[in-house]
């Protein structure tokens, strides 16, 4: 796993606000990040001449082509008609490429100020035919995006999937989902196995996230529906005195776990009011709680906060307390 090399630089160069976060300029910046669209190159090959626009392709795009057996594929891929029709309708989505472009490159012109040091990244964009349920692949530099996976909660594709999953398919979300798939593949997982530390975890993923993305709300970011998220900013106190008052922090249960950290149509309190609230209600808290340690820290850079480990000295010096 890639070391994340984080230096952070210096307040002064802070310079406007939103949402209560100071958000640094970085349109003098320089990219980093190299997007490429596979599948609008790909679909516009001239079909009478296959094996020499493949020749070409390959140029730009190498690691689609591994092997003499990927080219086989790849002319299949080209003739499979239900992939071409993901692709014309994640066209309509994304009718204008340069446009998805921009809002990658900006969110990781944020990374690249954060994170000077790390090397540049290439992201591709493409049909992935639904072989994962996860839109973000990430190995090492490279990331795929499979844009047929935010084509919108009502596109006829999905009738088979959870509503709870349907609603993420949008495409609002898709760079949020970038960073967040980025963090998580690069950050180890904690050590402990309470409720607390995956909290913590998940916070601090989000926490990131929303510096790469300043201009998003929280619903954005935490893949919420805005009601969803409304709920959970209605409800904090009540959620964190339910921990609390449950003794769930320092719970090593995996069903605990089940209940508040993993991806679900809604959180289990067993109370009245569970259809209403979220799955993963308690990396929002983590969030939360994350966000109060770096607020009442503000000495602290990225660097010691994805290093610090110890999930309850977070919590103790974050003096984390929700209003009622």
């Amino acid at each position: 796993m890639m070391r994340l090399s984080i230096l952070m630089f210096v307040s002064f160069l802070f310079l406007v606000s939103c949402d209560n976060k100071d958000v640094p300029t970085v349109s003098h910046l320089e990219s980093k990040v190299n997007v490429s669209h596979f599948d609008h190159s790909f679909f516009a090959m001239d079909s009478t001449k296959l094996g020499e626009s493949l020749g070409e392709l390959e140029k730009d795009f190498p690691n689609f082509f591994e092997s003499d057996q990927n080219k086989g594929d790849l002319v299949s891929r080209f003739k499979d008609s239900q992939i071409r029709e993901l692709f014309y309708a994640s066209d309509s989505v994304f009718p204008n490429p340069s446009v998805l472009s921009i809002e990658i490159t900006n969110a990781f012109k944020y990374f690249h100020y954060y994170f000077p040091q790390h090397d540049s990244l290439n992201i591709y964009t493409w049909i992935s035919n639904f072989e994962s349920i996860e839109p973000i692949t990430v190995s090492g530099n490279t990331l795929l995006v499979a844009l047929d996976l935010y084509l919108g909660q009502n596109a006829h594709f999905y009738t088979s999937a959870p509503e709870y999953i349907k609603e993420g398919f949008d495409k609002r979300y898709l760079v949020s989902d970038l960073v967040h798939a980025y963090f998580l593949a690069n950050i180890p997982m904690p050590s402990e196995n309470t409720l607390l530390a995956s909290m913590v975890y998940y916070g601090k993923i989000h926490y990131l996230c929303s510096l790469l993305i300043p201009q998003s709300s929280s619903d954005i970011v935490m893949k919420y529906s805005e009601t969803k998220m409304d709920w959970c900013i209605d409800n904090e106190a009540t959620i964190w005195a339910y921990f609390i008052e449950n003794k769930l922090l320092f719970s090593s249960q995996h069903q605990i776990k089940q209940r508040f950290i993993e991806n679900a149509p809604f959180s289990k309190f067993y109370t009245n009011f569970d259809a209403e609230s979220p799955g993963r209600i308690a990396q929002w808290i983590g969030w939360k709680l994350v966000s109060s340690y770096m607020d009442a820290h503000p000495e602290l850079s990225l660097n010691e906060l994805i290093n610090e480990q110890n999930a309850q000295k977070i919590l103790r010096k974050s003096h984390y307390k929700p209003k009622q």
